[in-house]
């Protein structure tokens, strides 16, 4: 297990007891204290968890956001398929938007159409997409965020309204069945809600870990999307309350890889 690893299982360790030991880490991932240690003050460095000596919790807060190389390894089956089912969607000949996020991102890699234009904030696209001559690339211009590995700012949303788009995929990190999706940062909101205005249809891609959860800024009520896809992973009473907003809510299997 590489260090990227098991600091992905850390974090989810976290999510799910809320505090962690660092003797019980060492000896759970055979590693030296110092090791946990490093990997801790690194979360802590991003403002996700307070340290102590013994070990560290995990903060809660409705502002508090991974960084984007954390959450890539978090869901990342359920990603996946739900970024294959979001790619199905999409025509030869029809203009996308892609939201930055770590499932959007997934889409680059579901791709299989020609002749398709694509405009996104999100800049691995150009990693994922170089070489594709059928393919027409647009990046959006702003300041680059390293928690979403792209573009967010107000230049960014500005851009965004120009645009009129078969398409719009938009991620979250929260979905609220009665509230809505909602994300740490005012800013990518106000990215995200310019976004879900430059479509013919918006596509909101929520895995299961997103659903249930708020924070602190909103970007869209849960009826205000076309389209929902999230994983099996959701509990059955949420997915009825999302169903009665948004009617075509898509439910993927989350297999392993």
């Amino acid at each position: 297990m590489n260090a990227a690893q098991r600091r992905m299982e850390i974090y989810q360790l976290l999510e799910e007891l809320s505090s962690v030991e660092v003797n019980n880490l060492a000896e759970r991932f055979n590693v030296s204290t110092m090791t946990i240690r490093r990997d801790l003050q690194l979360f802590e460095s991003q403002g996700l968890v307070t340290t102590n000596y013994g070990g560290a919790y995990l903060n809660r807060g409705a502002g508090v956001e991974p960084g984007f190389a954390l959450k890539q390894g978090i869901m990342a089956a359920a990603k996946h398929n739900i970024a294959e089912a979001a790619a199905a969607l999409i025509k030869d000949g029809n203009t996308i938007i892609v939201d930055c996020g770590t499932s959007t991102a997934e889409i680059f890699k579901c791709i299989k159409n020609n002749n398709i234009t694509i405009v996104t904030g999100a800049w691995s696209a150009v990693g994922y997409l170089h070489g594709n001559r059928k393919i027409k690339l647009i990046l959006a211009p702003g300041e680059y965020d390293e928690l979403s590995a792209g573009v967010v700012s107000t230049m960014t949303a500005d851009f965004y309204r120009n645009f009129n788009a078969d398409f719009v995929f938009i991620s979250t990190q929260g979905l609220d069945p009665d509230y809505g999706a909602t994300v740490p940062s005012s800013r990518d909101a106000i990215v995200k809600r310019a976004l879900l205005e430059a479509g013919e249809t918006t596509v909101l891609l929520a895995d299961s870990s997103k659903v249930g959860k708020r924070f602190f800024a909103r970007h869209a009520a849960t009826e205000e999307f076309d389209i929902i896809i999230t994983d099996d992973g959701i509990p059955k009473k949420q997915a009825r309350e999302i169903k009665k907003r948004c009617p075509k809510l898509v439910i993927v299997p989350c297999v392993t890889l």
